[in-house]
C-alpha cells in the first residue's frame, strides 16, 4: 500500500471564500497565510496551521466593523 503524501499547498475556506492557506514545508511543519498572503507562523500539523487562518480572519472582520 502506497503511503498518502501531505499536499504542499492547501487553501482554506470559510464557506465559499478562500481566506488564507497553508504551505507544508517539510521537516519545518505547515507556514499558515493569510488572505493577504502574510504569513502567520509555522504549526507541527497542518489543522493548527488552519485554525490560525480561521482566527486571522475572525480578527480581521472585528477590525472591519470599527
Amino acid at each position: 500500500m502506497k503511503n498518502a503524501s501531505t499536499a504542499p499547498l492547501s487553501y482554506v475556506y470559510d464557506g465559499r471564500e478562500a481566506i488564507g492557506h497553508v504551505l507544508w514545508r517539510g521537516k519545518l511543519g505547515h507556514e499558515a497565510f493569510d488572505r493577504e498572503e502574510h504569513s502567520l507562523g509555522m504549526f507541527e500539523t497542518a489543522p493548527e496551521a488552519a485554525n490560525a487562518v480561521f482566527r486571522a480572519a475572525e480578527s480581521a472582520e472585528g477590525a472591519d466593523e470599527h
